[in-house]
């Protein structure tokens, strides 16, 4: 089991409701959520019981279906889970809840009997699927587990000291001997090439065998995309058509999905309704465009101009690299020894990406137009975040980072709203004044 940060948010949760809210864990596939939820109980509750409603029976199921007495409801509920009745303070997970929505309607009864904790864990897409009948619960708080980010990826490969090293020179502000700086980027090019996937780094860790670890990952692709075209035939959307779009769209830095098949208001519909439903996946992170990035970004989203990113990383690199199947191993080892000449700028923007997403942030972009002497020009920033009363914008670069001519126009516009700039890149870290080159490494850092 992988030391996650999801630990600190479930002991907050658990000293400060002390029973009084039940929390919901969601996330994409294969993200660890019932491993991590497990791990917490066994190390900080006496006693705990797991329900897994995808394989619960009929007898545990129907017990959620009257709760109007509740000392009998816990009394049929044990008698079918075959135990004993749990002490009083012992946790219960709920998992896989979308199975059984009523388990989720009874957190209201339960919470206020005081007797348990309450986790619940399940995935967004079928739960709000199964809703349209039963109360959702307001004593129901909720959660998002992400993939590995490029701290607890470190925590995994044993470099928690390299970790720490991370964080001092950031918060001191001076960047590291070149050496030492090319051997953090190696470490760092391969999170990238492997992801944060527990299943995948669990095989990295065991047998650095990329033939391996690639599969792992082919086999969640695959059942992401078996998953998306469930989900498009069950609301008729094109889930799986825009997943495997993204890629074409990530080289293109377009922000537009080519829907030639149908006319212009049935590709607003339709691509609204598919979009929601991706998000609710967390397979993908959605990135949209602020019309006003002086802060309140959510106040000008402008939700027909947005940017798809893989939720994980390490699934790009092999969706990317899929047809390499007869070199793969050459084809990791160069990327992780900076010999594969290719583009990369998709992967580092993506995992820039999942970066922001992790530390909680909500990124967005912004991209205008100037006349210059005549000539109209472009000017995009990656991703803006808001903290502290101020804007962040954040430039991604794969290589080339003496071009900045987006943040200098960014900065000439909205001077007063701006904190730090930031340049992300392979480069070392400098400062000069508010401007930030980050190395790529470093982003889990940023306060």
């Amino acid at each position: 089991m992988f030391k996650r940060k999801i630990f600190k948010l479930l002991m907050e949760w658990k000293n400060r409701s002390n029973g009084s809210s039940a929390l919901l864990v969601e996330g994409a596939r294969r993200v660890g959520k019932t491993t991590a939820v497990e791990y917490f109980a066994k190390n900080e509750f006496k006693n705990y019981k797991l329900i897994d409603f995808s394989i619960a029976s009929k007898l545990i199921i129907d017990t959620f279906n009257d709760l109007s007495n509740i000392e009998k409801f816990f009394e049929r509920l044990f008698l079918a889970l075959e135990i004993k009745p749990l002490p009083k303070g012992s946790l219960i997970i709920f998992d896989e809840v979308q199975f059984c929505p009523k388990a989720r309607q009874a957190i209201k009864t339960l919470v206020a009997d005081k007797r348990y904790f309450y986790i619940e864990t399940g995935s967004l897409v079928s739960i709000k699927e199964n809703v349209d009948d039963i109360l959702i619960p307001s004593e129901e708080e909720n959660i998002t587990l992400n993939p590995l980010d490029y701290e607890e990826f470190l925590w995994a490969c044993g470099l928690e000291h390299e970790a720490e090293l991370i964080k001092e020179h950031f918060n001191k502000k001076i960047g590291f001997n070149p050496d030492i700086h090319r051997k953090l980027m190696q470490n760092f090019r391969t999170y990238v090439a492997i992801g944060g996937m527990p299943k995948v780094v669990d095989t990295y860790l065991k047998t650095k065998d990329y033939f391996q670890i690639d599969r792992e990952k082919r086999n969640i692709v695959n059942l992401y995309e078996q998953d998306l075209k469930k989900i498009d035939n069950r609301f008729n959307t094109i889930c799986s058509l825009i997943w495997k779009q993204m890629p074409f769209m990530l080289t293109k830095h377009s922000t537009r999905f080519i829907l030639s098949s149908i006319n212009e208001r049935a590709d607003s519909i339709l691509l609204t309704k598919t979009l929601d439903k991706l998000i609710e996946t967390k397979m993908i992170n959605c990135v949209y465009k602020c019309s006003d990035p002086s802060g309140g970004f959510a106040l000008s989203k402008d939700a027909n101009s947005f940017k798809l990113y893989y939720a994980d990383t390490g699934l790009f690199t092999s969706i990317v690299y899929m047809n390499n199947l007869n070199d793969l191993d050459n084809v990791y080892q160069r990327l992780i020894l900076d010999n594969l000449h290719t583009n990369l700028g998709m992967l580092f923007e993506n995992i820039s990406s999942q970066a922001l997403v992790s530390k909680g942030l909500e990124p967005y972009y912004y991209a205008w137009e100037d006349n210059k002497n005549g000539k109209i020009k472009k000017y995009e920033i990656d991703f803006l975040v808001y903290e502290n009363g101020k804007t962040i914008p954040f430039e991604v670069k794969s290589r080339n980072v003496s071009n900045k001519s987006s943040l200098d126009e960014f900065r000439i516009k909205f001077a007063k709203k701006i904190g730090d700039k930031y340049i992300v890149s392979p480069r070392n870290f400098k400062k000069e004044d508010k401007l930030i080159y980050l190395p790529y490494y470093m982003l889990f850092a940023i306060d």
